[in-house]
């Protein structure tokens, strides 16, 4: 149920243990070196799945009951490549190949957001996590060691713009089925 009756800035995401989030921050700074950029803080580093914009009350309850009958699997998520987008000087994780699992969780998310009256992107998905911002020019692509990731959960996520970037809440987690079983519990809690 939604704990608000105001409109909040929502998106879905994979949110990585703090040991991950480090791997990966690390990954940055040794790719980025004495180049300046923004880098995105450690505790923010995430996969967004969906970005859903600002949200009323009554779309949230929405969203949150059919993330709720998503049957999604649990999978290994291997970030072992970093690129560079010129223009919008952006750098980002990302893995060389996408989990059919990650493939059909988007694509689910993106479902529940046209059955609640909400735009799925038009963009194709594609599974990346910001590293950083206003980057200096640097190679378009790189490989990395592998940072590799067992992804059982995924969340709703408010996010609050303030002077300082955004500051991110998990507001709740839905739980992923083992892998083989073919359907999840559909439980959430709180996070």
């Amino acid at each position: 149920m939604a704990s608000t009756d105001e409109t909040q800035r929502l998106f879905f995401a994979l949110w990585p243990e703090p040991a991950l989030q480090r791997a990966l921050a690390a990954e940055a700074r040794e790719a980025l070196g004495k180049r300046r950029s923004r880098r995105v803080p450690e505790e923010n580093l995430h996969v967004t799945l969906a970005f859903l914009g600002e949200v009323g009350p009554e779309a949230r309850v929405c969203l949150e009951e059919a993330a709720g009958d998503i049957a999604g699997e649990a999978f290994t998520l291997s970030m072992d490549r970093l690129g560079f987008r010129p223009g919008r000087n952006m750098l980002w994780a990302f893995p060389a190949r996408t989990p059919e699992a990650l493939e059909r969780l988007a694509d689910d998310l993106g479902a529940a957001l046209e059955a609640c009256g909400l735009e799925r992107d038009k963009r194709p998905f594609r599974a990346h996590m910001t590293l950083a911002r206003k980057a200096q020019r640097m190679p378009r692509q790189r490989a990395i060691d592998p940072v590799h990731w067992r992804v059982e959960r995924f969340v709703l996520v408010a996010s609050e713009l303030g002077p300082q970037g955004s500051a991110y809440s998990l507001l709740r987690e839905w739980p992923l089925a083992p892998a083989g079983t073919g359907a999840a519990d559909h439980g959430s809690k709180e996070p």
